[in-house]
């Protein structure tokens, strides 16, 4: 234990790095991204990226849930939302049936914010994202479907309420949901913020004030 939790010191810090075809060299690679954090982090990574590549799948996968298990605090400090998905992601394609579905819908969710928040970022005007989201005025989208109201409306509150039930039945990764819900309500995008306020409290005209 006492070697998980020796401070990384030894490398220069990067963050985001690209993925490297040879396994160990992207394994050292990453190394930078936890300067200033326990070694618990890397060696965790490490088994991530063995799994991601289908090696030594049971040793690795045994000490992946190893660590899990019984440093989960120490890793929910560290680890930021990216680095929680990839557990999430490990679990849905590692884990038992039950704790796939679960970690997926973990992963669903939040890789769905991602995807709105970089559309947003292409819209030419971001500025009027308020009032197109709050008029009364409905559109088709696809299916049948309309468009939601995003502020005021209950579409969102409901499938998080559904989702909070159903992953709460996984003890890990419900801590990990959790705090992956509480990461969201320091940000200020909005498709982050309504997901992660959504199962407190649906009135979220306040947000926009």
């Amino acid at each position: 234990m006492d070697n998980l939790m020796a401070i990384i010191q030894d490398v220069e810090p990067a963050n985001n790095l690209n993925r490297f075809d040879d396994v160990e060299l992207n394994i050292k690679e990453v190394r930078k991204e936890f300067v200033g954090k326990p070694e618990l982090c890397h060696q965790l990574v490490k088994h991530i990226n063995y799994l991601r590549r289908s090696i030594d799948v049971v040793e690795n996968w045994n000490r992946f849930e190893y660590l899990i298990e019984h440093f989960l605090p120490e890793i929910l400090k560290h680890f930021d939302v990216r680095w929680l998905l990839s557990i999430c992601d490990t679990y849905v394609d590692h884990g038992d049936e039950y704790s796939s579905a679960i970690a997926m819908n973990i992963v669903n969710i939040v890789n769905g914010t991602n995807i709105q928040s970089t559309i947003m970022y292409t819209l030419p005007e971001p500025v009027m994202l308020k009032e197109k989201m709050t008029t009364d005025v409905k559109y088709p989208t696809w299916g049948g479907m309309i468009t939601c109201d995003i502020i005021t409306g209950d579409t969102i509150h409901n499938m998080m309420t559904r989702n909070d039930k159903i992953i709460k039945g996984h003890r890990i990764l419900n801590k990990i949901w959790c705090e992956i819900k509480n990461r969201g309500r320091q940000e200020h995008m909005i498709p982050v913020n309504h997901i992660c306020q959504a199962h407190v409290n649906p009135e979220w005209r306040t947000y926009f004030k």
